[in-house]
């Protein structure tokens, strides 16, 4: 097996550059950076993950890898896996990217050395998954469906959620139902893919005019409806939004250009945020079930970390439930 120091020795350097290079850190000259990665791959290397992972083990420490902890959702979640950590005597440190690339969300889950790993970040790419399975760590995931000996996921049934609400907007005689996408996660992809889903089971099309970008967002949700509505747009009967604050963005924009939800539009939303009933109109929503998500993703990663139950990992689906408010109605 090729070993650091055949790398160093067949690069002409010291084992130390080699391990900068490799982690990205220290002062090494680009020729000598590229002299050491062109030997890497002439030699097929494959660095010892386990045993840096093992050297700087946390015992008793449960990792929660986020891309941000801003709103309701995350408060929910956070707060869920805490207690459930707390409940089996565990620890939680939480570690939250800013814009990070793939490798350096890598790094961090490498080199926090805790004994178990709940990952919710759309940021870490698929292709790094082989990477992290060579990692002596369990993990859960909960941005993407995946398991395998030491690592499970628990989601949200994006499509069984989606796939209700539109359903009920075309049941009160809805049949133009715009769409306003989230970033391009897990989830936003699944609820999209749903909803397009549907229209096509019941032959009606996805206009792109009728598309927004929210970006998951109240405020660029807000802008996206205003200018639709200063360009004098036409509008479809009603949108399904992929978050409540989009939904409520909307709704906003809607109120301040003088129309009228949901006498004239009708608008439904995804998660049932705490402010979700206390918006004017109440928001129909999908009721996204955050605390079993954050519960049952605790659950799981411990019990990976103690090796109970079951051998290897699992995939589990959460079922997210329709709440009808004020903010639909029968079409005219």
């Amino acid at each position: 097996m090729v070993t650091i120091k055949d790398v160093a020795r067949e690069s002409g350097v010291a084992i130390s550059t080699v391990s900068n290079v490799l982690n990205n850190v220290g002062n090494v000259s680009a020729e000598t950076s590229k002299r050491v990665m062109e030997t890497v791959e002439r030699l097929k290397y494959v660095p010892n993950v386990n045993a840096k992972y093992l050297k700087s083990c946390k015992k008793n420490t449960i990792g929660l890898f986020l891309s941000s902890i801003q709103g309701d959702f995350y408060r929910q979640l956070i707060q869920a896996v805490h207690i459930q950590c707390k409940i089996n005597g565990y620890m939680l440190n939480i570690y939250v990217s800013n814009e990070n690339t793939s490798e350096e969300i890598y790094g961090m889950i490498l080199s926090s050395g805790v004994e178990g790993a709940i990952i919710m970040n759309d940021g870490l790419g698929d292709e790094y998954m082989e990477r992290l399975e060579r990692i002596n760590m369990p993990m859960v995931f909960i941005d993407r469906e995946y398991h395998s000996e030491k690592m499970s996921s628990v989601v949200i049934d994006n499509d069984y959620g989606v796939t209700q609400a539109v359903e009920y907007l075309i049941k009160l005689g809805h049949r133009r139902i715009g769409y306003v996408h989230g970033v391009q996660n897990f989830d936003e992809k699944a609820r999209f893919k749903a909803y397009c889903k549907v229209m096509k089971k019941y032959d009606f099309p996805v206009e792109e005019k009728f598309i927004l970008n929210g970006y998951f967002e109240e405020a660029i949700a807000y802008s996206e409806m205003y200018l639709m509505l200063v360009r004098g747009a036409e509008l479809p009967d009603a949108f399904f939004c992929a978050n409540d604050e989009m939904a409520w963005g909307c709704i906003r924009a809607m109120q301040a250009m003088g129309v009228q939800v949901p006498e004239q539009v009708s608008i439904v939303g995804f998660d049932d945020t705490i402010l979700a009933s206390y918006y004017r109109p109440g928001l129909t929503t999908v009721h996204s079930p955050v605390v079993e998500l954050g519960s049952k993703s605790a659950t799981e990663i411990i019990r990976l970390v103690r090796r109970e139950g079951i051998e290897e990992g699992t995939s589990i689906r959460l079922d997210p439930q329709l709440v009808l408010r004020d903010s639909c109605r029968l079409a005219k």
